[in-house]
């Protein structure tokens, strides 16, 4: 087998070990085994490191792929439907290694600063347990190269955001939570199967490799109707995994898990899954299926933004701020922005949980406290944690020289071809929606930054309840016994704020998509268009032979050997070249509207808040039904308590009725009749039947009797008998002698 596909089950497999050993034992490991989830981690985040050593930096090639998979199920001969079998397998190319890294990079950090902020916690080893399965689910879906296999690991994120969401589910919230998550993902996993099985239905396999080159082939034999609404059906499992609207309400409402939670779901994991499931079937998408990408997440991107401005709740503000960048990616993607939306999905993983942890350390320090209005003058108590959350922030809002403003304007850059590209009208509307978005990003971000951080304490405003014993002890004039976190806190949020700056992905921040991140992810149909064949298919036995010559490693990279099967099918579309070409002339622009975007945000939020030349209260109060509608979310949640929720509970108690009084009324009725129909039954047989049979034994009984009288075994009395019926006899002849 490949060197890298063993690495690749190693680095699947660790976090399910992690998992198995602390659900079972973690109360008999000391520090219930905190340290076995962090050491594991550590492992894998290492053979992570070295794939993508191998795979990006060695080879360097944008056309490599290796796959390895095997029958898991076989069904043999099914009558109507033929050979039936589910292969399970794994592919390693540039998307997977860079994915694996950054997913076991994080997941790591996030175990170690949970040494400290779940330290004391009466579930503490279940949580690290929790964490293990989660991660192992994200790498399944990472790795799986096939629909069958992805949408497995895919109900396991959702159970595993499930356990950890509700993790404190004494809280009836989190307990909400939880459910509110797990069933608005439902509705999309549903969509997402149904996509599946359009596919399947014409293909007869769940391998991408194999599903793109019968479409490149044009072996589908259903309309392009059909192809476009199995697009868009796939799609359905990204509104709901990545909290696109209308699926989006769930995200927010996880917060209730702990913030180490928070920062996996929004940085690494769930969140995570669903842009890369659709860069994953990036090559089949229709363009009709692609318009509907883009507007979902043009205003997904817009309608976060705008409810992120008014939140209070520290965490909150970034969880609107995680629906808003999602909206970015899935945009990015819907205009064929391909690269850039993938660069974002990695660069938004490191400076957003660096964000949450970040938030963490402040709500740890300030003894659970989570609004921001009674923050204030951090900077001085929290040097690190300020310098830190303060660099994510940066590159959140996309300011120049960190990551953020490199793969946001190259999405926006995208978005203004992708509109020139259909003709304009209407489709200006995505690069609309996104430079406005840009500008509400770095408002809400200053305004957090400047109410947590800056100013003086504000923690003695705070109206105390005396039930609230974390309140109590921290109110006062200054946030007493506030302080900076422990090392174990303190270095994930250095090394995430440094994987923020821009020259980790290209010495050049103004760069266009010439640095290695940009070069190694390229738009699928551009890559198989220059490299004049599709993605090369290793399977094991193949590596095997190869691997007996010594030269796996050279075979994969080159793409130069007998033992390689390679396939002469093109996916180049006409459509993605022009919109990447008017893409990249579009650079400049998008930045330098970006810029603008991003410097009038910044101004508003110095404006509002340390200037107070506008007063937030009294703007709040000139345009309320505004500002209610974004601090009431747009009402989403209300909307769809009146219409779904209460929909269905009128579904629910119609169906009770009809239940109830029609099936039940049936059913009754049926057996109303069946039992009059038997006591009918039962007097005719007890009367009619029974009557007859009873009657008979009766006549044979009185006639025995009689009988019985005769027989008295005495000849004497034969005699008689005889004679009197010769006299009788004779009597009745003679008389018919005389008449």
């Amino acid at each position: 087998m490949h060197s890298l596909i063993q690495l690749s089950i190693a680095v699947l497999l660790l976090p399910l070990l992690s998992f198995v050993i602390l659900i079972f034992f973690n109360r008999r490991l000391p520090r219930r085994g905190d340290f076995v989830g962090v050491g594991i981690l550590g492992t894998t985040f290492g053979l992570s490191a070295y794939i993508f050593w191998v795979v990006i930096v060695q080879h360097y090639d944008p056309a490599f792929r290796v796959a390895w998979d095997f029958t898991w199920i076989d069904f043999g001969n099914v009558p109507g439907v033929g050979p039936l079998v589910i292969k399970m397998g794994i592919v390693i190319d540039n998307l997977t290694a860079i994915m694996l890294t950054m997913v076991t990079l994080i997941s790591f950090l996030v175990h170690l600063y949970s040494t400290g902020y779940m330290k004391g916690d009466k579930h503490y080893g279940r949580f690290f347990a929790y964490l293990g399965i989660f991660t192992f689910s994200m790498l399944g879906i990472v790795l799986a190269d096939n629909l069958f296999a992805i949408y497995i690991f895919w109900e396991l994120v959702g159970l595993s955001s499930y356990l950890l969401i509700g993790f404190f589910f004494e809280k009836e919230s989190a307990a909400d939570a939880q459910k509110k998550a797990f069933l608005a993902n439902r509705v999309g996993d549903i969509g997402m199967w149904l996509g599946i099985l359009i596919l399947y239905s014409q293909f007869h396999t769940f391998s991408y490799h194999e599903i793109f080159g019968h479409l490149a082939a044009g072996e589908f034999g259903m309309s392009h109707e059909w192809l476009t609404a199995a697009g868009i059906l796939l799609f359905m499992g990204c509104v709901g995994k990545s909290a696109q609207f209308p699926l989006h309400v769930w995200l927010p409402d996880a917060m209730e898990g702990p913030t180490p939670v928070s920062a996996l779901i929004h940085a690494a994991t769930m969140v995570a899954a669903g842009v890369y499931f659709v860069a994953r079937i990036f090559v089949l998408l229709t363009p009709e299926a692609l318009y509907v990408i883009s507007f979902v997440g043009a205003f997904t991107a817009f309608m976060a933004a705008t409810i992120a401005i008014t939140q209070h709740d520290i965490k909150r503000v970034l969880a609107y701020s995680t629906v808003s960048q999602l909206g970015y990616m899935v945009l990015g993607l819907g205009v064929g922005a391909y690269s850039a939306a993938i660069f974002h999905l990695v660069t938004h993983a490191f400076f957003k949980a660096c964000l949450f942890l970040g938030s963490g350390a402040i709500i740890h320090a300030m003894h659970h406290e989570q609004d921001m209005r009674w923050m204030g003058g951090l900077r001085k108590n929290m040097p690190w944690t300020f310098v830190t959350f303060t660099v994510a922030t940066l590159a959140l809002a996309g300011l120049p020289l960190s990551s953020g403003f490199m793969s946001k304007d190259a999405i926006l850059a995208g978005a203004i071809g992708f509109a020139q590209a259909e003709g304009g009208g209407i489709y200006y509307l995505v690069p609309f929606l996104g430079f406005i978005s840009a500008l509400m990003t770095a408002f809400y971000m200053g305004r957090q930054i400047w109410l947590v951080f800056f100013g003086e304490s504000r923690t003695h405003l705070k109206p105390v309840d005396p039930d609230d014993h974390h309140a109590a002890h921290a109110h006062g004039g200054e946030h007493h016994g506030v302080h900076e976190v422990s090392w174990n806190m303190r270095l994930p949020l250095v090394i995430l704020a440094a994987l923020s700056v821009f020259v980790v992905y290209s010495p050049d921040p103004l760069d266009g998509g010439k640095g290695w991140f940009m070069h190694m992810i390229q738009t699928p149909e551009t890559v198989v268009g220059e490299t004049a064949h599709a993605e090369p298919a290793l399977h094991m036995e193949v590596v095997e032979e190869v691997a007996a010559l010594g030269g796996v490693q050279e075979a994969v990279g080159e793409h130069a050997t007998a033992a390689m099967h390679t396939e002469s099918h093109t996916y180049a579309d006409p459509r993605q070249a022009e919109i990447g070409h008017l893409s990249h002339a579009a650079h400049n622009q998008a930045i330098m509207i970006s810029s603008i975007m991003v410097a009038l945000g910044i101004a508003l939020a110095l404006l509002f808040y340390v200037f107070r030349i506008f007063d937030p209260e009294r703007t709040a109060r000139a345009i309320r039904p505004l500002y209610l509608l974004s601090f009431n979310k747009w009402y989403w949640d209300e909307i769809y308590n009146a219409t779904v929720i209460k929909g269905s509970l009128v579904i629910a108690r119609f169906l009770s009725w009809f239940d109830a009084n029609i099936i039940d009324g049936i059913v009754n009725g049926v057996a109303t009749l069946t039992r009059k129909f038997a006591f009918a039954s039962g007097n005719f047989d007890r009367y009619a039947v029974d009557g007859m049979v009873n009657f008979t034994a009766f006549f044979v009984n009185t006639s025995g009797a009689f009988m019985r009288k005769l027989q008295t075994g005495k000849v004497q009395t034969y005699v008689v008998m005889v004679i009197l019926a010769l006299f009788g006899y004779f009597v009745y002849y003679f008389t018919q002698l005389v008449y």
